[in-house]
């Protein structure tokens, strides 16, 4: 019994197994089987949990004059050292701590719910009460039932576009099922969970389930709750992306204070190892089922009570260092800017921190800068032109300097996409035989004669360049050596060099340029990121829904011309930032729009490139040798190698890296579309950036406080 308890609990394996081992142990070849003993085993096994258990809670063999029957709700699970209870790890006087600190002694409570653990219509609890329900883990049942049904009408309600639980709490499949499922609430800290706070779930995870499960988790604890108690709801970190993300700052783990570098990601760490649990409880009888359930999270308890003081060890060095370099970081942006701004900026933190939920208080976080897209700047440009006529000025042509330098841009893409496409056959030739590429090159060198007319016109000084230069004498570019449109130079003042630029081109069409690769450039970076949440949400609905080598390989179709479609948009942004910087020079627009590497393309929840590795000397054959010798590293591909990038997420180990402590953020993501003044020092971009920096500074500090 003692092993059969024990390979249960490590293993999650089911008594059934247990004893199928025990058959072939005894007759390998099934003949002659022995009577069958597997429900005496079974009630063995049960009653062998339930005394452990009560041993264990110091209520059995005369440790407690009450014996069983005083046994309290709650009272044989291994309660949390880490949760405030006054008396016993509080200090005295702890009601008198400032403000500023007072999170020392905050309780924090994670709640989730787990579809999973869910349980048949097999038997009923007068067949089958339990020995132990309501002792430890899992709710008392007649009092928990009677509140579900009372709120059996309520309506669920959510504004979040991100929690589906809710959604899908009535239309959750539960015919059959005693019951879909089960909600839990623990420690935030500790991971362990909480004495009585793990409830059934009728009808999915419906608010009535988790008030009630809340409730009884804060029961256990003696804290005086006055008319001055707080609760601050939070998002778990992995989560939050998944939520609607407008005003959600409020919510955000990384601005709340006095959380430390929580992630409250608990439930979802308890879940997978309990995930398993299912098979065997399934089929379960509703009093077994729980006294088997209340065993598995004591054992989870225990572990994390032993092992307590290695984590907290292990995090302290990790915090410390990590304080130090959040502490560093912000000391040196502070010391960059005005100190009058800093104090204001600082003033709108700590009253957007004082503020209680639902803060009214200015977000200090949120930009609201002005969104600088292709479509405006065009609509600008063609405002100026109206104004410039207007005023007297010489139309030069029926197509005006803004739309010339447009049609430029659009000739440029339209190369690069035929290039793309003719890179997907194995041989160029033979790709011009198809009718859909051959019809798109003629189209091309159509437009490029039309180009070629307004050259003369805005660029009166290019053919002068191109002989100085030693190039061709003439100014066709629809019939280029290659004998392909594609190849065809497309002649733009980004492709002069700045010192003959202003012989060459007509006054203002450089800055005309230089504006729309701006707009090209955001627009761009902006088509990245909308990308990588597409392919985001594809893969995650890949991974739940499709099944078979068939369908996975129409799936996997699809997510890859999402893939193209980031590498048209990453090549298109390079080119813009290219043309940008021959034209305008280096400036603080790079702080905005960086060098974009292939590293850099990836979504919020993707963690970093992998470094390479090499494999240890004496276990790689000479083929794999030469096979690492000539293939190019991933680990620094070059910014204009586009054909390199993929979005599919590289396999990563534990020493890897799997959360989100080392995980950092690519620039795309907390670059925004708006173009900072410098000497505006009011600027909202920057003043986000300080607030996070000083927030990232405030997290350090009370996590090492907190261990």
């Amino acid at each position: 019994l003692e092993l059969l308890h024990k390979l249960a609990l490590t293993t999650k394996s089911s008594t059934y197994d247990f004893y199928r081992a025990l058959e072939k142990l005894t007759v390998n070849t099934g003949l002659s089987v022995p009577k069958n003993h597997y429900r005496q085993l079974m009630r063995m096994n049960l009653q062998w949990r339930h005394l452990k258990m009560l041993k264990w809670g110091g209520t059995a063999m005369g440790q407690d004059p009450s014996g069983v029957a005083g046994t309290k709700e709650g009272e044989l699970a291994v309660a949390c050292p880490l949760c405030p209870r006054p008396g016993v790890n509080l200090p005295v006087g702890w009601e008198a701590e400032p403000v500023a600190t007072s999170y020392l002694y905050r309780m924090f409570v994670c709640m989730d719910a787990n579809f999973r653990l869910k349980n048949q219509q097999v038997s009923n609890y007068s067949q089958d009460p339990g020995l132990g329900i309501g002792l430890a883990y899992l709710l008392p049942r007649e009092v928990y039932e009677r509140y579900i049904v009372s709120r059996a009408n309520d309506a669920d309600i959510s504004t979040c576009v991100g929690l589906q639980a809710l959604a899908k709490a009535v239309t959750k499949f539960s015919k059959g099922l005693r019951h879909t499922g089960v909600g839990g609430a623990f420690c935030g800290r500790s991971e362990m969970v909480l004495p009585g706070a793990i409830g059934n779930l009728q009808k999915g995870e419906r608010y009535a389930n988790m008030d009630y499960v809340f409730g009884s988790a804060i029961q256990g604890t003696t804290l005086a709750l006055g008319p001055a108690t707080t609760l601050i709801p939070a998002i778990p970190k992995l989560h939050e992306p998944m939520h609607g993300t407008k005003d959600h700052e409020v919510y955000s783990l990384n601005f709340i204070p006095g959380v430390g570098f929580s992630d409250f990601e608990t439930p979802e760490r308890f879940w997978s190892a309990h995930n398993a649990l299912g098979n065997s409880t399934k089929t379960q009888g509703p009093g077994s089922r729980q006294d088997v359930l209340d065993d598995h999270f004591g054992f989870w308890n225990w572990l994390k009570y032993v092992g307590l003081g290695k984590t907290l060890m292990r995090r302290y060095k990790q915090a410390v260092g990590l304080r130090n370099i959040h502490l560093e970081g912000h000391r040196g942006l502070t010391a960059c800017m005005d100190p009058e701004q800093v104090e204001v900026w600082e003033a709108v933190c700590v009253a957007w921190e004082a503020d209680i939920f639902p803060k009214k208080a200015k977000n200090p976080y949120r930009t609201a800068g002005s969104t600088i897209s292709t479509a405006r700047v065009k609509k600008d440009l063609v405002d100026e032109e109206e104004a410039r006529l207007a005023g007297g000025g010489i139309a030069h042509h029926a197509t005006s300097a803004s739309a010339f330098v447009e049609l430029g841009l659009y000739l440029e893409e339209v190369q690069v996409r035929i290039r793309r496409q003719a890179k997907k056959s194995a041989t160029h030739s033979t790709l011009y035989k198809d009718g859909s590429l051959t019809e798109q090159c003629n189209l091309l060198r159509s437009r490029l004669r039309g180009w070629e007319r307004l050259v003369p016109i805005y660029m009166p000084g290019v053919l002068q360049y191109r002989i100085d230069g030693g190039t061709s004498t003439s100014l066709s570019t629809s019939a280029p050596a290659s004998g392909h449109p594609e190849d065809a130079e497309v002649w733009l003042p980004s492709h002069i060099p700045a010192s003959h630029r202003e012989n060459v081109c007509m006054a203002g069409l450089p800055g005309i340029e230089t504006r729309l690769r701006e707009a090209q450039a955001y627009d761009a970076l902006e088509k990245v990121r909308n990308t990588l949440k597409i392919k985001s949400r594809m893969i995650l609905f890949k991974n739940q829904n499709v099944r078979g080598q068939r369908e996975g390989t129409k799936s996997r179709t699809v997510i890859e011309s999402i893939h193209e479609k980031a590498r048209l948009a990453a090549e298109r942004y390079r080119r813009a930032r290219v043309a940008k910087m021959l034209l305008s020079g280096p400036g603080d627009w790079e702080l905005t729009l960086q060098v974009l590497q292939n590293g850099d393309i990836r979504g919020y929840q993707d963690a970093n490139q992998l470094r390479e590795r090499q494999g240890r000397r004496g276990l790689l054959d000479d083929a794999q040798l030469e096979r690492m010798a000539a293939a190019p590293s991933t680990s620094n591909v070059l910014a204009d190698d586009i054909d390199g990038l993929t979005l599919l997420n590289e396999p990563r180990e534990r020493r890897d890296g799997t959360g989100e402590t080392r995980r950092t953020l690519s620039w795309i993501w907390t670059s925004t579309s708006n173009t900072p003044d410098p000497g505006d020092s009011s600027d909202d971009i920057l003043r986000a950036e300080w607030a996070k920096s000083r927030a990232r500074a405030a997290r350090g500090t009370e996590e090492v406080l907190l261990l």
